[in-house]
């Protein structure tokens, strides 16, 4: 059963949440949270409209959908009152190519992403492989790698699917139509339940103080459930599949953190119309009766299949596909005060004999604060917004982290540099061994120099890790082209830049260039260094060495230059010893080791009044 269309609601949610299992883990190690989103993401409310919409599959005993109700079919109470059904729509998806479709199914980025996810005609499905709750042992294992494999052959080509584990961030989830790209991580799946080592993450290591790790790794598995059918939630009303693989994280009693988790689990998938069917890969007789309680509950009361103690899994698994290809929409008008902020039963009977009947339990209805507009926070500075933005890793599935600077050279010339790094991410596009750079002009797209490749900072080879070019003053864009071992591309993309050269009253405040030192050895090799390599990422450990960089140029006036210390809301922390320039240039050492793991910014200030010149860099201290 879905959630309220509208109740009055239709909330924006695409951003609540998405790091919930790093704000899990960070309140162990005393993290904040992340920045917050900027008012333009803020959720945003609809009219007061007295409907509520209600997915309703209806099978006969063979599991074939029944596909000829109609409105008077149905009976529905809420809260035990009957309800007048006044709508009964029939929806059937086959994943299948709409005919004469002549677009490429492929996902491309995640913007292509989100658009093909907002079509109401596109079956979404999530796949949760919950490793902390799935036993490695080969009976287990192996059937449920088979199942999984067969789930996954029975999508259609046109199905989008995401695939994430209990530390994969919001920021790092990727819709994919690659039946190949699927089943690789079907295949390679196990389960990591009891094991402490090896340690995957800093996330994990943090997990490691804590005296109770099954209960705080229950906890981040249901927070990055929660996460997900929040996030699935805000990307159209329509139905959507989780498909949670897991033998159920540790719930306690009704006073236990984690049962509290569990619950809002379930709640943010009835506001977010989101089914989540379980799959609990133990064998028939080595489970629970009728399967852990946090699956039972999981399941039923948003209106999924609970596939547990069973040696033939896959005929549930196919039937998760059938739920989500044929379900009614069946609306009516509440008898109720709609905005009264609690959960409200429903129950969907046919009056056809012989039918089975699934549907969700109920569904939250909003409360009166949640329909009344919070005082929006103050608006971020521009470049503070972009840097923050940006600190979690490059937009539209970028399989590289690319640094593209701007500023002047010791003549006063224009210049752009660029260096990159390849991502620890997983990607079906390929591995990145070198990435080619071309300046171009913005209007008309005429080359402005010669492309130049380079390979990423500390690759050793022949090839330069950093590209130059010096430029006329102007507007231009830098394309950027990923490319594999072969030299075939993997990505391609621009970054706009503008080049200023100094002059009467004019200053340049050069993109900021950072460096990182693993050692009091390297950090006095970049100290000596007057032309070191910067690093593209912004994310550095506590012990690591950061070096900041920045250059100011003007015509014969002086250019003093301040830094500041920004936390991520944009306070500032504390003034930067910002040594004297020289020849316009300044360096200065970053403290990491008194900064507790959350993302930072250095603010970059010259001139004063209209003459005044900023430039942010962020970056994320991790343990």
């Amino acid at each position: 059963m879905r959630t309220v269309l509208a109740l009055l609601t239709r909330v924006r949610l695409s951003t609540v949440l998405c790091w919930a299992v790093v704000m899990f883990c960070g309140v162990i190690r005393g993290q904040e949270p992340p920045p917050q989103s900027a008012p333009a993401d803020q959720p945003t409310f609809r009219a007061k409209v007295n409907t509520v919409s209600v997915d309703v599959s209806v099978f006969d005993d063979d599991g074939a959908p029944i596909t000829d109700l109609a409105t008077t079919d149905f009976q529905l109470a809420e809260d035990d009152l009957p309800q007048t059904v006044q709508t009964a729509q029939f929806i059937r998806l086959d994943g299948q190519p709409v005919a004469g479709q002549v677009e490429a199914l492929a996902i491309r980025s995640s913007a292509h992403a989100a658009v093909e996810a907002a079509k109401g005609d596109v079956r979404l499905f999530a796949i949760y492989l919950d490793d902390y709750h799935v036993e490695k042992k080969p009976f287990i294992t192996l059937p449920m790698r088979d199942a999984l494999a067969d789930f996954v052959k029975e999508l259609g080509p046109r199905d989008l699917v995401a695939v994430m584990d209990p530390l994969t961030p919001l920021s790092h989830l990727s819709f994919t139509r690659s039946r190949d790209e699927l089943l690789e991580r079907m295949r390679t799946f196990e389960g990591r339940r009891g094991e402490r080592f090896p340690i995957r993450s800093v996330l994990e290591e943090a997990q490691l103080q804590h005296p109770n790790l099954a209960e705080v790794r229950g906890g981040v598995s249901l927070s990055a459930l929660t996460s997900l059918v929040t996030y699935l939630g805000g990307l159209r009303e329509g139905r959507k599949s989780v498909l949670f693989v897991s033998q159920g994280p540790m719930v306690g009693m009704p006073s236990h953190p984690n049962y509290g988790r569990m619950e809002e689990a379930i709640e943010a998938a009835n506001r977010g119309n989101v089914t989540i069917n379980v799959f609990d890969p133990r064998p028939l007789g080595t489970s629970e009766f009728g399967g852990a309680e946090v699956l039972r509950r999981l399941s039923a009361e948003t209106g999924g299949r609970a596939i547990v103690n069973t040696n033939q899994p896959q005929k549930g698994l196919h039937q998760t596909i059938a739920d989500a290809s044929a379900y009614y929409l069946v609306g009516y008008t509440p008898s109720r005060e709609l905005a009264d902020g609690k959960f409200h039963r429903i129950e969907v009977q046919v009056k056809r004999r012989g039918v089975r009947v699934l549907a969700r339990r109920g569904y939250w209805a909003p409360g009166p604060a949640e329909l009344t507009p919070k005082e929006q926070p103050a608006p971020l500075e521009a470049r503070l917004s972009t840097a923050l933005a940006t600190i979690e890793g490059p937009s539209d599935g970028r399989i590289v982290d690319a640094w593209v600077g701007a500023g002047v050279d010791a003549l006063g010339r224009s210049r752009v540099m660029v260096t990159w790094e390849p991502l620890a991410r997983r990607s079906s596009a390929g591995v990145p061994a070198r990435l080619a750079v071309e300046p171009l002009a913005r209007a008309g797209g005429d080359a402005l120099a010669p492309a130049q490749t380079i390979a990423s900072v500390g690759t050793p080879g022949e090839e330069p890790a950093i590209a130059t070019f010096e430029l006329d003053p102007g507007a231009l864009v830098v394309r950027l082209s990923a490319l594999d071992a072969a030299g075939e591309v993997l990505d391609r993309w621009t970054e706009p830049v503008v080049l200023t050269k100094p002059g009467d009253g004019v200053l340049v405040l050069a993109t900021p260039r950072v460096f990182r030192a693993r050692s009091a050895i390297e950090l006095r090799t970049l100290w000596a260094n007057q032309n070191p390599v910067p690093v593209a990422s912004r994310r550095f450990r506590a012990t690591d060495r950061v070096l900041v960089e920045i250059d100011c140029a003007s015509a014969g006036a002086p250019c003093p230059v301040v830094a500041e210390l920004l936390n991520n809301k944009g306070e500032r922390l504390l003034d930067l010893q910002m040594p004297p320039l020289v020849e316009g240039r300044s360096r200065i050492l970053l403290p990491l080791t008194s900064l507790a793991p959350s993302v930072y910014a250095v603010r970059f200030r010259a001139g004063e009044g209209e003459r005044e010149m900023r430039q942010v860099v962020a970056f994320r201290v991790e343990r």
